[in-house]
């Protein structure tokens, strides 16, 4: 993943990005000002117990938070989540192939603010399959519209749950079945009330026990605040402090590299590592490019995390 003005793409991964056995990618809490995307990548696959999410995260203008060319897989027992971003772009989701959930996992879209941008790049065809065991959720988002002209499911098994509702759309509320409908939102099997939560629109149900004054209780194996099959990194992020010296060793496994400012010059991380974590870091000027070799870390579990950076 880099990130660097000088292409204007934020983060982004030159090539396919797969998490497996538990891995887990996140981005939250980071700030991006004059990208084109939040994140950028050609393909994602999320497996075996693993979880990707952006997290509130904010940009100042831009194409889309999340850029996907070439489709996105999630399967046994693992999440993806876009969740609580804002910012004045184009589309919250810019995807042009098929995304498929399958395997008890997660698809959750919630509570993000585009503006009066559009949320669904229109590709003129469903691009979401989801199978009888898996949950995708869309809820709480505010958008300019849908920008959906068709279904954005494309194949369902018997037993799926689609979530939705509790949008805002061009100004106005929209919570009925019938009101999604004309927003092109069909096959919903659970309307999202606004104020309200579920054990399956709002939590990681196969690890989630119960919910109780809308916090999700996790069952065994279940992390974070909706019971996620991965841990989370801790949080949220504290008050940046003033910036030591640049340079800096390598953490140990499981701190992070925080409070401080990158300087404007190119560089390569996470060889050798199977951990990789900045907190509250300001990578600063238009020529700074970082990139994450994610093939060259090691161990069984490779875990990358960005908490409150600044771009």
């Amino acid at each position: 993943a880099h990130s660097t003005k000088r292409d204007a793409f934020g983060l982004y991964s030159t090539g396919a990005l797969t998490l497996v056995d538990g891995s887990s990618l996140y981005a939250r809490h980071c700030s991006f000002d004059g990208y084109t995307h939040l994140f950028h990548v050609p393909m994602v696959s999320v497996s075996d117990h693993s979880v990707f999410a952006l997290l509130n995260n904010t940009m100042s203008s831009g194409t889309s938070l999340l850029y996907l060319r070439h489709g996105f897989s999630v399967s046994d027992h693992s999440v993806l989540r876009v969740v609580g971003n804002s910012g004045s772009v184009s589309y919250a989701i810019f995807a042009d192939e098929l995304w498929t959930v399958q395997g008890s996992s997660w698809l959750d879209w919630r509570d993000n603010d585009v503006g009066v941008g559009v949320f669904f790049h229109d590709t003129g065809s469903a691009f979401v399959s989801i199978d009888s065991s898996s949950v995708v959720t869309l809820a709480g988002c505010r958008m300019g519209s849908t920008g959906l002209s068709v279904s954005l499911l494309r194949w369902v098994g018997a037993g799926y749950r689609f979530v939705a509702g509790c949008l805002t759309v061009a100004g106005r509320e929209v919570t009925t079945a019938a009101e999604l409908e004309l927003n092109g939102i069909t096959k919903v099997t659970t309307v999202a009330a606004c104020g309200e939560c579920t054990k399956e629109g709002d939590c990681f149900a196969p690890l989630t026990a119960e919910v109780v004054d809308c916090r999700c209780q996790c069952a065994a194996g279940g992390h974070g605040d909706v019971c996620v099959p991965a841990p989370v990194p801790a949080g949220p992020p504290p008050p940046p402090s003033p910036p030591p010296p640049p340079t800096l060793p390598p953490p140990p496994v499981g701190e992070c590299i925080s409070d401080m400012v990158y300087p404007e010059v190119a560089q390569a991380v996470g060889g050798g590592l199977s951990w990789l974590c900045y907190r509250n870091v300001t990578f600063s000027g238009g020529g700074m490019s970082l990139t994450v070799l994610v093939g060259a870390m090691t161990g069984d579990v490779a875990n990358v995390t960005f908490d409150g950076c600044t771009w």
